[in-house]
């Protein structure tokens, strides 16, 4: 009988969008999933509310920072024969450093990989214009560099998105090495409920929730704009926004478009439950897990063409997307859900499949038929969450 392999991953920091794959990735081989880490916590994700992963099953060990090459060597050297999974190797030197050491000692090893972002708005925060914007131009020419060091030696790319996809392609690596994937979390029991109308002045109102930082890149404004406009064609509709920030910045006025701060880590879906609609209206998001956090509450998603996860509404018919950017647009889409709640009803009878699918095992069991299957089988496994 042959040796059980391994599953390694090398992360700058291991967060909850990837500890519970790798959790379901240890259950279905039957080994231990190892995680090395360049650090436990990330002070930048904490000040967005973030908090240390929930997943003790995975066993992280930390890189230290003197000699660190020189460790990445010894540990890629002591795991050749298991599979090594960079998730984020592209953000930080010293994570790219581990990496070119395992094209240099053969291991089989993957990527998972968002796009890189195509917009100038900051990803934390909206400060540092004028180099977002140099950033932006540099990024293409920066990862055709990476795909030409890479694209030989890698075994594949687990690509979130379609547009990951499609820049990976672009910058030079065969399409037979992608593979169409996302972020997972899984179900909280419980978390499902029927909206829960806070007022009888609400009471045949659609209520909405946005989750997420209150930034540009995020697309706040739009979603308050066509509220505001959809209020003015005579809907009732209310909004509720929860996420870091500063709140100062929005226009937000009496009780039908309010900011109500944070939601404590991991209560995203019991919070989210309660509402009728979560609305997403990104400028750009490489996935989005608040969809996860959504359709696993049972609550239909509209979001805008530049959000990753909008693959999932894709494939499931559990929500709507629309034109990143136009107001005008999202403002039609929700007046139309406000006074259409059988529409609504139907997204809402397709969170259920959306969410049975997006569940963590459901990752690992592909994640493992990808890496297990022939060279040239790997691409025709079909992904659980894209169309075609």
């Amino acid at each position: 009988m042959s040796e059980v392999r391994k599953f390694i991953t090398w992360q700058p920091v291991l967060t909850d969008h990837q500890a519970f794959t790798f959790h379901e990735l240890a259950r279905q081989v039957g080994a231990p999933a190892i995680a090395y880490v360049m650090t436990m916590e990330d002070a930048t994700r904490q000040a967005q509310g973030w908090a240390d992963t929930q997943v003790s099953s995975v066993e992280r060990r930390l890189i230290p920072k003197r000699r660190t090459l020189f460790y990445c060597y010894r540990q890629l050297l002591g795991h050749r024969k298991d599979v090594h999974i960079f998730g984020s190797a592209f953000q930080e030197p010293k994570m790219m450093g581990c990496l070119l050491l395992a094209m240099w000692l053969g291991v089989e090893f993957y990527l998972v990989s968002e796009p890189y972002s195509p917009v100038a708005q900051g990803y934390f925060s909206d400060g540092a214009k004028l180099a977002g914007r140099f950033k932006a131009l540099a990024r293409p020419f920066v990862y055709r560099a990476y795909a030409l060091i890479l694209k030989q030696k890698i075994a594949g790319i687990f690509a979130i998105s379609k547009l990951a996809v499609a820049q990976y392609q672009a910058a030079g690596i065969a399409p037979a090495k992608l593979f169409s994937f996302g972020y997972f979390v899984p179900s909280i029991a419980d978390a499902v409920t029927h909206p829960v109308q806070s007022s009888n002045t609400q009471e045949l109102a659609l209520r909405i929730v946005f989750v997420g930082s209150l930034i540009a890149r995020k697309g706040l404004d739009i979603l308050i704009q066509a509220v505001r406009s959809a209020q003015m064609m005579g809907h009732d509709i209310f909004l509720d926004v929860f996420g870091p920030g500063d709140p100062k910045a929005f226009s937000f006025e009496g009780e039908q478009v309010r900011y109500c701060g944070r939601i404590p880590f991991g209560k995203t879906q019991e919070v989210v439950a309660s509402y009728d609609l979560l609305v997403l209206p990104s400028r750009y998001d490489g996935w989005g897990v608040v969809v996860n956090e959504a359709l696993c509450a049972g609550v239909p998603v509209v979001c805008s063409d530049h959000v990753g996860a909008g693959v999932v509404i894709d494939k499931f018919g559990a929500g709507a997307k629309f034109s990143s950017g136009d107001s005008d647009a999202l403002a039609d889409l929700l007046a139309m859900l406000a006074s259409d709640r059988s529409q609504l009803q139907v997204m809402r009878e397709a969170t259920v499949k959306a969410a049975k699918a997006m569940q963590p095992a459901i990752a690992a069991a592909y994640m493992l038929k990808v890496i297990r299957a022939p060279r040239g089988g790997k691409a025709l496994i079909p992904s659980p969450w894209y169309l075609g």
